[in-house]
């Protein structure tokens, strides 16, 4: 080898060791200077992030039945182009085949269909915006390169138009959630967070190699409340029906126990009878006994009594003349300019004499008087989770003028909540202490095991028993003789106060025949068990006394209770009829009729004596109550809760149940029905199972695997 050869030889000598320092260096630098970046890029080409949907709450009255429900559904569509021939139109054949299954799954007219398809010319349409199905139905469609298939969860209201305004309306779309009334003001429980899996996808379209979760999906609690979907029919039915004959413009039923502060009914025109379509009036979803204030007129009288007599400023035996209508730089007249004479303080308040009591408060400082109705949680916000609630109006002493003091004593210039005014008289009720609204009374897993037990919440103390006894004496006087003398019945004692107040319609002064009508009443009022306010507004003519429409209504309400309820049974009182107990009746076990169909499942009840009461449009049963195995009286009623528009039967007692398409809350829920043991494997969604379905389970442990897309 001579020199130039041996140059060349060291030159190649040193290329390649540098060019292998170069690769050992760019090595270092992928391995570990820039290994988190690199391995960044490697996941998200190799893997893909997908969320795990977190479900939402239920919500059930105070007996467990539910009154809004999360289930599995699909927003079935059609990409109308893919139906095209090769020269662009339509293919009736494809549209034929298509039809053909999507009118079975769907329980829709196949001429409609074929009409939707024709008319979209070209676009993609949604033929069923939730469905509920089963895997071999839904794996049918997906067959069918048209169709589109969105996974979602449907909201369902088993009591349809039932307390509405009240529950309101969750609706989730791709970009916005929309929701009203307790759906929107409970999600802090109700939404739950959702969770996150990764994907290990491989270089073929369509395949992977499995996912790993990498955080679990937190669902939503279920909440118990202490509604009673009873009472609230009973309220909305006398409602509607006071309305009409009182040819009023709106009202309110609200019922309250006074021992614990539980709403258990709240009732508001205009009511809705079914969500189903479009509603023109949006007061629909506003219920009035949280959302609307107004002055209350004379059932605010209950309130001065109070302050009157717990600052000794009268007692019971003081008289005023109640015809002297002149106090001076302005007048205060009786309703319908009455001239009663002297009066003492029970007389006038059965009466309800403007012109006593605003004689009266004469020896009340107004400090005194403010803050004995702030007390009572006048002027302040209630508490209550429901959007928009009002605190009512109750101005400072400081911005009262020289006629303030008596006008607020027989309520006016002081604005008012149907709650406010219902919680008040319950501190009257149960012997003078003022409680908190409760609408949860239990905080329940996605399981259905309690997390919380919500107690009452007492606030303070507003009277001694010994004044609470004077001021239902009084209420009572009102019933037996008084104003309220409608609301009187023979077989119990109630008491309350009337309310006729002017109203003012435009905010400038009262309007000429406009008036809110008012009956606050305690049933037994010898006894306490319920505080039922109701309101009319605007009733025509003569109907306009809250003497001829609602101490009525107050009345109707209370006789559906007994007639509907066991609120009333057994009351104890001088004039209460308590109810015969009943002679033992010889009871049936409530069978498993969970994921039939509605027609199956009401003859699977009637084999045993049972009614079936609940939603009448058809679908599987995605709810009973009682649960399975709970022993009933025959001619008990069960009521089923079904899903939205679906078909076919899966499932009967002792054989295994159909769990596709069924999350994991779902399939434990069902399965601590049945008294299964489930075992899952997997996140998501049921895709098989063993047994299959319709197979005899015996000892078996069900074997339930899950996937995050069917």
């Amino acid at each position: 080898m001579d020199k130039t050869d041996f140059r060349r030889f060291r030159y190649l000598q040193v290329i390649v060791v540098l060019a292998g320092l170069a690769l050992a260096g760019r090595l270092v630098q992928i391995q570990v200077v820039d290994h988190s970046r690199h391995l960044d890029r490697a996941k998200k080409t190799w893997s893909d992030n997908i969320p795990l949907k977190a479900e939402r709450g239920n919500l059930y009255d105070r007996q467990m039945r539910p009154l809004a429900l999360s289930v599995a559904a699909w927003r079935v569509g059609v990409a109308t182009s893919l139906l095209n021939d090769e020269e662009g139109r339509l293919d009736s054949s494809k549209v034929n085949a298509l039809v053909a299954d999507l009118s079975v799954v769907l329980d829709q007219n196949s001429d409609s269909l074929k009409r939707k398809i024709r008319s979209a010319k070209g676009k993609h349409i949604v033929v069923a915006p939730s469905q509920l199905m089963t895997r071999p139905e839904m794996m049918k469609l997906r067959g069918f390169k048209a169709t589109t298939v969105e996974d979602l969860r449907a909201r369902i209201y088993p009591y349809d138009g039932l307390a509405a305004s009240l529950i309101g309306f969750h609706r989730h779309d791709e970009k916005e959630v929309f929701s009203t009334g307790l759906e929107r003001s409970l999600s802090g429980y109700l939404d739950g967070n959702p969770g996150k899996a990764q994907v290990i996808t491989t270089g073929r379209l369509g395949e992977n190699l499995g996912q790993v979760v990498v955080e679990e999906a937190r669902h939503g609690q279920n909440l118990v409340l202490s509604l009673d979907a009873d009472l609230q029919d009973i309220c909305e039915k006398q409602l509607s029906e006071a309305v009409k004959e009182t040819g009023s413009i709106g009202g309110s039923v609200l019922v309250l126990s006074p021992d614990t502060g539980d709403v258990l009914a709240a009732a508001s025109w205009p009511l809705m009878k079914s969500r189903e379509g479009r509603h023109s009036d949006p007061a629909v979803w506003n219920n009035r006994n949280f959302t609307h204030q107004y002055e209350p007129g004379s059932v605010f009288k209950i309130f001065t009594t109070s302050s009157l007599l717990r600052h000794g400023a009268i007692d019971t035996a003081m008289v005023f003349d109640c015809s002297n209508s002149d106090f001076g730089k302005f007048r205060i007249q009786n309703d319908e300019g009455h001239a009663y004479g002297d009066l003492s303080l029970m007389m006038a308040f059965a009466k309800s004499s403007n012109i006593y009591f605003a004689r009266a408060v004469g020896n009340l400082r107004s400090e005194e008087l403010y803050r004995d109705l702030m007390d009572f949680g006048f002027g302040q916000d209630p508490g209550f989770p429901y959007p928009a609630s009002l605190r009512g109006i109750l101005s400072n002493p400081s911005m009262w003028s020289g006629r303030s003091k008596p006008t607020i004593a027989i309520g006016q210039e002081v604005a008012v909540t149907p709650l406010q005014l219902g919680l008040a008289v319950c501190a009257v009720a149960n012997g003078g202490t003022l409680y908190a609204p409760r609408l949860i009374q239990e905080v329940r897993n996605e399981r259905g095991l309690v997390l919380e037990r919500i107690p009452p919440r007492a606030l303070r103390k507003v009277m001694a028993k010994p004044m609470s006894d004077l001021l239902r004496d009084a209420m009572a006087r009102v019933v037996d003789h008084g104003t309220g003398i409608g609301a009187k019945e023979k077989w119990i004692t109630s008491g309350g106060k009337t309310g006729t107040a002017q109203k003012s319609v435009d905010g400038h002064g009262y309007t000429p025949g406009a008036y809110m009508a008012t009956f606050t009443g305690i049933v037994p009022v010898d006894d306490p068990r319920l505080v039922v306010v109701t309101i009319l507004d605007q009733p025509r003519g003569i109907k306009h006394y809250a003497s001829l429409s609602a101490v009525p209504l107050f009345r109707d309400v209370v006789r559906g209770i007994r007639s509907g309820t066991s609120y009333l049974t057994d009351a104890p009182g001088a004039s209460t009829a308590p109810m015969a107990p009943a002679s033992p009746e010889k009871q049936v076990m409530v069978p498993d009729v969970m994921h039939l169909s509605l027609e199956n499942a009401s003859l699977r009840l009637s084999e045993e004596g049972l009614q079936v009461s609940g939603t009448q449009k058809g679908g599987l049963v995605v709810q009973q109550v009682p649960l399975p195995g709970s022993r009933m009286k025959p001619g008990s009623t069960v009521h089923l809760t079904t899903g939205p528009k679906t078909r076919n039967a899966s499932s009967r007692a002792l054989m295994c149940p159909d769990f596709s398409g069924l999350s994991n809350r779902q399939i434990n829920s069902l399965a601590a029905r049945l008294g299964l043991d489930v075992q899952v494997s997997g996140v998501g969604y049921a895709v098989g199972q063993s047994p299959e379905p319709g197979l005899a389970i015996g000892n078996k442990t069900v074997k339930v695997r899950m996937m995050t897309q069917w």
